[in-house]
């Protein structure tokens, strides 16, 4: 069935109509060093990343007809089989790259639109994986530009040993991906959460507090999109607040429950449904399978400060560390029926108030 649905990657080609048909044949995997925020910046400048319309008259491509191919191919570099993923997303214009570090010495691989090969970029986004990672998480940034500083915070949090690193290729406005389905963005979410859903999604986003009707001091908002507090939002608001970064989580609970209390200081957790991710499609995803979504809003004082977006990485990539391991990918969550106290001071090492 799959070989008849990509059964000529001339059809997928003529398909797609932005490749040229030498793409066919690119299937080696070319070996380049930097450091990683460089890479970072290149993938999410004007060469890769389509800005809004207008600024940026280049549209973005329904990449509809070749989400199965980057589906497989983003399938296969998650598996080792870097070979075969290269020569299957050459057919949609992709390229896989191996990327050294030059400081850190990490070796990262990268899927991203093969310049060589694409009549223009497509806005379909970019994604590094690090083959050696141990750590059953990936870090997603849905808005580089949109979100400023985002994309930063985003390398941060990956340095630091995540399996992944999703960018988005294109501004909201022309594609915004959290609301996509049919997105390239979605599907190597798909491939490199696993079917089970083992690998947790942090999503780093930004919001302007005058925005809102949020109290003052709010400089991160988290959420799972669901209203439920998981022990990964737990342990995040503990790490940003022993940094001395305020922040609060939208939960569906009593404002007087003492989960509620423990992580809003009393304030209603519907407080702050504006940034609660509820139609978010990665995070619909993973709920669907038992996984673990993050979505973490930094405010933009924080995102615009370097000192502040360096904390607030380490709190994320702190809490990513100690809420997936090894021997027990599957992150837990605390219900708001269960023994909620408990269930949080085990988890945290923080004493109910």
């Amino acid at each position: 069935m799959m070989h008849r649905r990509f059964a000529s990657t001339a059809m997928l080609l003529a398909v797609v109509g932005l490749v040229t048909a030498s793409s066919a044949l690119a299937q080696s995997v070319t070996n380049i060093s930097g450091t990683l925020p460089a890479l970072v910046a290149e993938l999410t400048s004007h060469d890769y990343f389509l800005r809004g319309p207008h600024s940026d008259p280049r549209p973005y491509v329904s990449p509809q007809p070749a989400l199965g191919l980057m589906f497989r191919a983003a399938k296969l570099l998650d598996c080792g089989q870097v070979d075969e993923a290269a020569k299957l997303a050459s057919g949609a214009g992709y390229e896989v790259v191996r990327f050294v570090d030059r400081e850190t010495r990490e070796e990262y691989l990268v899927l991203r639109e093969d310049l060589k090969s694409v009549q223009q970029v497509r806005g379909w986004g970019a994604y590094v994986l690090n083959p050696a990672s141990e750590i059953p998480a990936i870090v997603e940034v849905p808005h580089p530009l949109d979100d400023a500083n985002t994309a930063k915070v985003g390398a941060m949090v990956f340095a630091n040993g995540a399996r992944g690193l999703l960018l988005a290729g294109a501004q909201r406005d022309k594609a915004d991906v959290p609301d996509l389905i049919d997105s390239i963005f979605h599907q190597v979410h798909v491939a490199w959460t696993g079917p089970w859903g083992k690998v947790a999604a942090w999503q780093i986003h930004g919001f302007a507090i005058e925005k809102h009707r949020f109290p003052e001091n709010a400089k991160a908002v988290l959420s799972t999109g669901s209203g439920e507090v998981i022990n990964e939002i737990v342990t995040l608001n503990n790490q940003l607040t022993e940094r001395g970064i305020d922040g609060y989580a939208f939960n569906r609970l009593k404002a007087e429950d003492e989960v509620n209390q423990l992580i809003n200081n009393g304030q209603p957790g519907v407080r702050f449904t504006s940034l609660a991710a509820t139609k978010n499609e990665q995070g619909r995803h993973l709920r669907s399978i038992g996984g673990a979504f993050v979505h973490v809003e930094l405010e933009r004082a924080i995102r615009n400060d370097e000192t502040q977006r360096q904390i607030a990485a380490d709190a994320i990539a702190k809490s990513i560390s100690e809420t997936t391991t090894i021997a027990n990918a599957q992150p837990r969550a605390a219900s708001p029926t269960t023994p909620a106290r408990e269930a949080r001071r085990r988890t945290t090492g923080r004493k109910p108030a």
